[in-house]
């Protein structure tokens, strides 16, 4: 399986290292904080107060063959996307009630058509399966669709809702 989709299992650490994910690409599970990195240039909705950078941890794995390093992203924040995933799930709420990609462009986000439309776009073609993988990785089981794939996942996996 590719290391993209690989959940990590956080183990207890000790000290500043609450908890390390195993390495997606050995399985090793001794990773180490290695640093972080800002991460820029999300959208956020026109009502919500704009921030321009998210801290992403990175991790070291200290198994002497691998030594890969990696990133573990927050709950929130989606691989190769500049909308949060509470975003995306804004936006194609209002595009399943009705409302015109133009409409969610102008008057809920204050951002071009095109951004909305490549938002679309990353939802079908990339997010909905990214979730998919999570979803039946966690459950073994095959779930389709955005809006129940996320709910599902939500409730799976992040429990944050």
């Amino acid at each position: 399986m590719s290391p993209k989709y690989k959940l990590p299992n956080s183990k207890p650490g000790s000290k500043g290292n609450l908890s390390r994910p195993d390495c997606p690409y050995c399985g090793f599970s001794r990773c180490w904080k290695h640093a972080t990195y800002e991460r820029k240039g999300f959208h956020r909705p026109k009502s919500e107060h704009q921030h321009g950078t998210v801290a992403i941890q990175r991790y070291l794995c200290l198994n002497p063959p691998c030594e890969h390093t990696f990133s573990v992203l927050p709950e929130n924040v989606l691989p190769y996307c500049r909308f949060f995933l509470d975003g995306l799930i804004g936006i194609a709420d209002a595009l399943a009630d009705g409302m015109s990609a133009y409409r969610i462009a102008k008057y809920q986000w204050s951002l071009s058509l095109r951004v909305i439309l490549r938002a679309v776009s990353q939802i079908k073609n990339t997010v909905t399966p990214w979730l998919a993988k999570l979803y039946q990785e966690a459950t073994g089981t095959i779930k389709t669709g955005f809006q129940a794939l996320t709910q599902a996942v939500l409730k799976t996996i992040c429990c944050y809702r």
